[in-house]
């Protein structure tokens, strides 16, 4: 297969064919989606599709790359249309690829080319399968597929760390992401010890994109790093200099993160958020520049900062605001019980992205099957919410 040659006349095909071709059955899909009403007006609908977890589009907003888990206990990478009927595997049970955790995949700006993290056969502590969730991504490196996942082109090589003494980091890659002229492929790396409940040191990473004769990176180096804190990931770009990221750039704990506007040219940036007790992540930016993301800061549990986060119960939503932090507002209420959009008990959110056209957020729904003081057995589900108006112009315009 020639890359550059196909990566466009694969998209102008059909990816709604391709998935009805390709599609595989899975025993996770367990009922069809389900439809929502919202207390928001700016939502006129909210669809649960199906299970899974990191959702993003194609670029002409047709079709959904995601990550589900498996009955094995693995993620896996799928495409889907917007009614969540025809799904297709890109990484589960192909060779060429990790048969652990796949996912965390995004699109690039000619819909050709699919890039996500793999998680490796071989490392330190294999026995436990989460570590290399996509969410998390340890032992994972970036690497590259077509839309039919018939091919796979390993784009990163970090060191992997293979026994408890052997003085090697643990690396985790996560969240890939384009530059918006699309030669630059952006992600978020683990690289060293350090921070909280054994968080680590994180950075964002750099590297321009060669698509002939094959994908491949070049120039590979630290794009951002924070000066005071040990943490940052990159969701989303306003321009060619201005890119959101989430952090804690003013040195405040990792479960107090804010959303930022990083200033490529400068190094400067600007708090939105400035919530040092709540966790604000997982953001994604509109058409027309507004930011949404992902905040506890209603949640009736509070974290505790001095224990492990992934076990401890938490109400997240997602809310929005313009580009400067202004015009700030609560979009979702799925743990409210007078809100029409409650699931019934505690209910966070996760990862999300805007359609091309402004219509639609995909996003990461997860209902906590824990009680008390103990979250267990999250259920992560794939969520379409429609816009009564699409942001492609300022609220309010």
């Amino acid at each position: 297969m020639t890359w550059v040659k196909n990566r466009r006349t694969l998209l102008a095909a059909g990816l709604s064919l391709l998935m009805m071709l390709y599609a595989v059955p899975s025993s996770a899909f367990q009922s069809g989606p389900t439809r929502l009403n919202a207390r928001n007006r700016r939502i006129r609908s909210i669809t649960i599709l199906q299970p899974g977890a990191r959702p993003r589009f194609s670029p002409d907003g047709k079709a959904i790359v995601f990550d589900r888990k498996n009955a094995n206990g693995f993620y896996d990478v799928y495409l889907t249309d917007l009614q969540g009927q025809n799904t297709v595997t890109l990484t589960n049970e192909r060779t060429g690829i990790n048969h652990r955790n796949n996912g965390n995949a995004r699109f690039d700006h000619t819909g050709g080319l699919i890039v996500f993290i793999s998680e490796e056969e071989r490392h330190f502590g294999t026995f436990i399968k989460n570590l290399g969730d996509p969410g998390v991504g340890l032992y994972s490196n970036l690497w590259a597929t077509g839309p039919r996942g018939r091919q796979f082109l390993r784009l990163t090589d970090i060191p992997i760390k293979q026994k408890m003494v052997d003085h090697v980091e643990s690396i985790a890659v996560v969240n890939p992401l384009f530059s918006p002229d699309g030669r630059t492929v952006l992600w978020t790396e683990r690289y060293a010890e350090g921070g909280h409940n054994k968080w680590g040191a994180w950075r964002v990473k750099a590297a321009e994109l060669r698509l002939a004769p094959r994908p491949a990176i070049e120039n590979e180096r630290v794009l951002v790093m924070p000066s005071k804190g040990n943490y940052v990931t990159a969701t989303g770009f306003l321009d060619d200099e201005h890119l959101v990221v989430a952090g804690n750039f003013d040195g405040q704990h990792e479960y107090g993160m804010d959303q930022y506007v990083y200033n490529l040219k400068t190094g400067q940036y600007v708090n939105l958020t400035n919530t040092p007790q709540a966790w604000d992540e997982d953001s994604c930016v509109a058409p027309n520049k507004q930011i949404i993301w992902m905040s506890n800061v209603d949640s009736t549990y509070k974290f505790d900062f001095s224990k492990a986060w992934a076990t401890q119960p938490v109400e997240r939503d997602y809310y929005s605001m313009d580009s400067d932090g202004r015009h700030k507002e609560r979009l979702t209420y799925f743990s409210d019980p007078q809100a029409p959009e409650y699931t019934g008990g505690r209910t966070l959110v996760a990862a999300c992205d805007v359609s091309p056209d402004g219509r639609y957020l995909a996003g990461t729904l997860g209902v906590d099957h824990g009680t008390g003081d103990r979250r267990v057995d999250v259920e992560l589900k794939v969520i379409l919410i429609e816009f009564a108006q699409p942001l492609t112009s300022p609220v309010g315009q």
